[in-house]
């Protein structure tokens, strides 16, 4: 009797132990956004009804150590009321699929997708889902994305460490569908901040009837205010400056441009966040080699007028915003360090330095070849 005793005992603590395992790691999301068929940034307030266009939520885990376990997550996306999935779209096709088993249910009065985490998420992973989605209501609502840890299905049970980014919304409208090609095709938007002003520049393909393009600027991403205007002349590439005022001033600044037809019709271009913080003194940091040739896989970040001290998140996103390389790094008075970038193919990146407390310390654009 006793032997039975002790072997059931000894069952349950191995059981308990199992169960009682755990990890830490950091789901997240990232801002969404919209695009028409062939990538060409879609303005979500400007969805032409029953015109197919594509969704894309970043799907991210922060942790460098850690893989999200199986069975541990859930991802769920809430379309709105006035959009639905393409009816000839298939969610067995969405590409991260070899982590996710994504489904869809009509549920709360919206369409609500769901991603199963069916595989490990690997430490300091990047990728994007992309949906293909169909305006059906004329009017405005909101697709919610949140990053669930539910521990559903799984011995281990999974921390989150940062459950502050779990979380990312899209306001869309969907508008009447007037038919006709849109005057410009936007290729490329960035803005960068540079001690107390924006430096704004802006790709176009496709200027048909085009008037000119005003550069419009949000302190929240609602509410925009015209800071400039460019005569448009078929240049395909514009370059635009304006100051940080007092009534700018905001950690972050959304930036987008407006371009207006000859006969007043008018469409935007996709969003670009920067910080709205004047430095009238500023780090000079530089990263080199710059361009960086083929086969090398690290760069060098060097500070010339100070010394790095202290926690740093180094990230690097590819020229549509998709995430691509993100790391943290703890530096005790270093000049410079190397940056171990891994594999990355042949373009154009942003190469983005932030203080731990979210600050942005420097950004610059940089080539792999």
């Amino acid at each position: 009797m006793k032997k039975l005793f002790f072997t059931t005992l000894l069952f349950y603590s191995f059981i308990a132990h199992c169960v009682s395992q755990a990890v830490i790691a950091d789901p997240a999301v990232n801002v969404m956004r919209t695009t028409s068929q062939n990538t060409v940034p879609l303005d979500p307030f400007q969805i032409p009804m029953g015109v197919v266009f594509q969704l894309k939520v970043p799907v991210i885990n922060y942790n460098l150590i850690n893989a999200l376990p199986t069975g541990s997550c859930k991802i769920k996306i809430g379309l709105g009321t006035n959009v639905e999935l393409d009816p000839a779209f298939n969610l067995s096709t969405v590409n991260t699929s070899n982590y996710f088993q994504w489904t869809s249910e009509f549920f709360g009065g919206q369409i609500q997708i769901t991603g199963e985490l069916i595989a490990p998420l690997p430490k300091n992973f990047a990728d994007t889902a992309v949906f293909q989605l169909k305006g059906f209501i004329l009017g405005s609502s909101t697709v919610t994305t949140n990053f669930l840890v539910t521990n559903h299905n799984t011995t281990v049970n999974l921390s989150d460490e940062n459950g502050a980014n779990n979380n990312t919304a899209l306001q869309y409208v969907v508008v009447e569908n007037t038919g006709g090609p849109l005057p410009v095709t936007f290729t490329n938007l960035t803005s960068l901040r540079e001690l107390c002003s924006i430096k704004v520049d802006f790709k176009t393909e496709n200027e048909v009837n085009v008037d000119r393009f005003e550069i419009e600027v949000s302190k929240n991403g609602l509410n925009y205010e015209k800071v400039g205007t460019l005569t448009a002349g078929n240049l395909g590439n514009y370059k635009f400056k304006f100051d940080i005022t007092s009534a700018l001033t905001s950690a972050n600044l959304f930036v987008r441009i407006k371009s207006i037809d000859i006969d007043g019709q008018f469409q935007y271009s996709s969003v670009s966040k920067v910080s709205g913080i004047c430095a009238e003194s500023e780090n000079k940091i530089i990263i080199f080699p710059n361009p960086a040739p083929n086969g090398i896989s690290y760069f060098t970040i060097r500070n010339e007028s100070g010394l790095f001290k202290g926690t740093y998140y180094i990230s690097i996103t590819d020229i549509s915003g998709r995430m691509v390389n993100r790391r943290k790094i703890v530096l005790l008075n270093e000049k410079q360090f190397i940056y171990q970038y891994g594999l990355l193919p042949t373009g154009e990146y942003i190469v983005q330095i932030l203080k731990e407390n979210g600050e942005q310390l420097h950004t610059t654009k940089w080539q792999k070849l």
